[in-house]
């Protein structure tokens, strides 16, 4: 790699456990029990599911999966805050919403709520306190925050011959294409009379409830932070979404974007709260020069190479640069967290998914030399036995080829 060997010497590790992070179908993960013995859960000590309508109980999880402690009985138990007591714990929106409703209005964008197709996920009740899914969502659309989807705008997520059997149905033509058909089934056949197969009514937003989401995005921003922690300061400092509401007492939220950038730029070093996203990089890609691209890349890199060198010498494993990279990477600002990823290498951090990142990047800009230097270290640094150290491997032969077919 010449101008980038700086990856030679290895230096000591330091470990540093990483907060793991959270799944929609897995219980949030828990911070450490604020009792001294470990939580042991009664069979009586399981969540109040008695205001569950019977047509709504098999999109949940037994009841004994709803615990007030996630990982009952080990040192990495937390309790969960019900609903009700997390009212008197933070602040409701302008229009009277606390942060569990504002999150159910996001998931109801989705177009699967009630009843989604794979269940309500264990986040509602373990980070929401929200046992009874259904019945929130009937006191958001009673209060006109959320209205059932008519039928003629369900028919977008069937599929051509679901499409072709409902004209067929009504002896309706069923040539065309999928949008085609769609217009033909809303035009020709009324909206009571249109049969889906095991058709399920959704919600969707009502203007007042695109408002109430858009006023108070930080309720779903927070909810997928990468550098969201638990409640606790297990994890350090806390910064959850709980946190973020105190900031926001009299429910005006519409700043929310300046006063979380503010608070990530102090903490993580990177304001992406109120960075612009390219949500279209691959079709500006294809459109500009890539060899401009791939030197300004490069240039860039080479202009900043005292800046690595002097970052690889200072305290640390890697890991702060390697987040602060991936901070950088989720706004699009791909230079910079190379930059960042290149020191993080230098330290000789252990973690596959830094060298996997770095190399995508590089690889997006046509820089295949660098991508095999970046390789060749990751599989110095990761340990033998980890098992992403395979995909590496695998990564280094792909990209050997590619050098090659460059070459011919």
């Amino acid at each position: 790699m010449g101008l980038f060997d700086l990856f030679k010497k290895k230096k000591v590790q330091v470990t540093i456990q990483k907060p793991i992070e959270h799944t929609e179908s897995t219980t949030p993960v828990p911070a450490k029990s604020p009792v001294q013995s470990p939580v042991r859960n009664s069979p009586d000590s399981y969540a109040d599911s008695s205001t569950i309508a019977p047509d709504e109980r098999p999109f949940y999880q037994p009841d004994s999966y709803y615990t007030y402690y996630s990982y009952p009985g080990s040192a990495l138990s937390q309790k969960v805050t019900p609903f009700e007591e997390r009212k008197k714990i933070s602040y409701p929106s302008s229009r009277g919403l606390y942060v569990g409703e504002i999150m159910l209005l996001e998931y109801c964008t989705q177009g699967k709520y009630p009843k989604p197709t794979s269940g309500y996920p264990g986040l509602w009740w373990f980070k929401y306190g929200i046992r009874d899914v259904g019945h929130a969502l009937e006191s958001l659309e009673k209060r006109g925050f959320l209205k059932w989807r008519s039928k003629a705008d369900s028919l977008q997520s069937l599929k051509v011959d679901e499409l072709k059997s409902i004209l067929a149905e009504k002896g309706l033509p069923v040539a065309g294409k999928k949008a085609d058909l769609i217009n033909r089934i809303v035009t020709e056949i009324p909206e009571n009379e249109i049969s889906i197969p095991n058709y399920t009514p959704k919600y969707e937003l009502t203007e007042i409830g695109k408002a109430e989401l858009s006023d108070n995005g930080y309720v779903p921003y927070m909810h997928k932070h990468p550098h969201a922690t638990t409640d606790d300061n297990t994890f350090g400092k806390a910064f959850t979404v709980w946190e973020i509401n105190k900031l926001f007492p009299d429910g005006n939220a519409k700043d929310w974007r300046r006063v979380v950038g503010e608070i990530e730029k102090k903490r993580f070093g990177v304001d992406m709260a109120t960075a612009p996203v390219d949500n279209a990089p691959k079709a500006r890609a294809k459109q500009e020069d890539r060899s401009a691209q791939k030197e300004e890349i490069r240039e860039y890199l080479k202009a900043n190479k005292d800046a690595i060198s002097k970052g690889i010498k200072t305290q640390g494993d890697g890991f702060e640069e390697e987040s602060k990279g991936l901070d950088y990477k989720a706004i699009g600002k791909d230079k910079e967290a190379l930059v960042m990823f290149y020191i993080a290498i230098g330290k000789g951090f252990d973690a596959p998914a830094l060298y996997r990142e770095t190399a995508v990047l590089l690889r997006k800009y046509g820089l295949l030399e660098e991508e095999l230097s970046v390789i060749n270290a990751g599989i110095k640094n990761v340990p033998s036995g980890n098992r992403h150290r395979t995909e590496l491997m695998e990564r280094k032969k792909k990209v050997q080829e590619l050098i090659k077919k460059q070459a011919e």
